[in-house]
């Protein structure tokens, strides 16, 4: 008998001990009398598109319905850039894929930008970022922006979002306690927002789905072109624009397009490694890599131009033009530019011109440059 009480109060003082360890339930919202609420927002995913890679966030990124909407409001507030008058979305303009619509370079805080402003889509399935790939995250790209393009300066910036009662609330909503606004919460709310911003609507996604079909022009566009190299060209001997090596996934299984690596594509002549932008190799100090940028998106190419890191060409055909009459042959051109040594291609004719560009349109996204979920709640 004495044991069963003992034992009574034994597991009685356990259930007391436990129920004080417990943490504070969570709070279902903000109601005023909790100004740092536990509520951490509404879990929001991103589905994985036909023949894309998984989905995979980064490393302690946790996406949110509200830190979504908070990262899209910070994209297009100019109150982030140190004089209030420019926004990511400033030269990040939807209807040209978030793309500076035809400017060779931006004009940021500072004056001109370095190189054209690339587009923003699909970052999800990117490993490294910006034309020199100098930073590996998407909130260190966006620091990285905020500093280089917009004079960031959090101690004159972070009180302006904490005098909006809007701003404070959304971090709330979507950081939780201590419900303080910080840099690094900024980036990661632009980082969410950037992540959802996802283009696979083309009508060469239409048409990889079986729900469309390519005009003969964009077949032959992409499959006797895009996809063949004119040197192993069994059925069409010499027939091939040689694009696939750079402008495709590098596995066969996926369409996104890109390679998400670093080349040097015989845009200029590189005498003993000398280029007005060293690209990849002021990053990492190696000569060789001097001349190398990131390969860039061709999805909504139509809408991106002008083309190259420095926007030298204002119109597809003139990019296409290079490919085929207009290489140049530095030391460090990369192996798969391999008629580099004869200026280009010199095999395609103007009706392969005008079908590989007529493929190239194919990979417009119409949807995404008019989703009004990635648009300017602003306006």
């Amino acid at each position: 008998m004495k044991k069963t009480i003992a034992l009574f109060g034994l597991l009685t003082f356990v259930l007391i001990a436990l129920q004080q360890c417990k943490p504070d339930p969570p709070l279902c919202c903000d109601n005023g009398s909790d100004p740092d609420s536990l509520y951490v927002g509404t879990p929001d995913t991103i589905l994985r598109p036909f023949k894309f890679p998984p989905v995979e966030l980064p490393a302690g990124m946790t996406l949110t319905k509200e830190g979504v909407q908070l990262g899209r409001m910070l994209f297009y507030d100019p109150v982030l850039s140190s004089d209030s008058t420019i926004a990511c979305g400033t030269c990040h303009i939807q209807q040209f894929a978030f793309a500076d619509g035809g400017k060779a370079v931006s004009q940021n805080f500072f004056g001109p930008t370095k190189r054209n402003t690339p587009p923003i889509f699909n970052m999800l399935w990117s490993k490294k970022f910006f034309w020199d790939g100098r930073v590996t995250t998407i909130t260190a790209q966006a620091i990285d922006a905020l500093h280089g393009e917009q004079n960031f300066i959090a101690p004159a910036i972070v009180p302006k979002l904490e005098a909006d009662s809007t701003y404070t609330a959304l971090f709330k909503k979507a950081f939780g306690r201590p419900g303080n606004i910080t840099e690094e919460k900024i980036a990661n709310a632009l980082g969410q927002f950037m992540l959802t911003m996802v283009s696979s609507e083309s009508k060469f996604d239409s048409v990889m789905r079986g729900q469309a079909a390519f005009t003969p022009e964009e077949s032959r566009g992409f499959f006797d072109l895009f996809l063949k190299d004119p040197t192993l060209n069994t059925t069409n001997p010499g027939v091939g624009a040689d694009c696939f090596h750079c402008h495709s996934s590098t596995s066969a299984n996926y369409v996104t397009m890109i390679d998400d690596v670093f080349h040097n594509n015989a845009l200029d002549d590189g005498t003993n490694f000398v280029y007005a932008d060293k690209g990849l190799g002021d990053v990492t100090g190696n000569q060789l890599d001097n001349g190398v940028f990131k390969t860039p998106h061709i999805r909504n190419v139509e809408v991106t131009g002008p083309y190259m890191h420095d926007g030298r060409f204002a119109a597809l055909q003139d990019v296409v033009n290079f490919y085929n009459e207009g290489l140049k042959n530095p030391p460090n051109a990369d192996p798969n530019m391999k008629f580099a040594h004869q200026g280009g291609l010199h095999s395609l004719t103007p009706q392969d011109k005008a079908d590989l560009i007529a493929f190239l349109k194919t990979l417009t996204d119409h949807k995404f440059i008019t989703n009004p979920k990635f648009s300017n709640p602003f306006e």
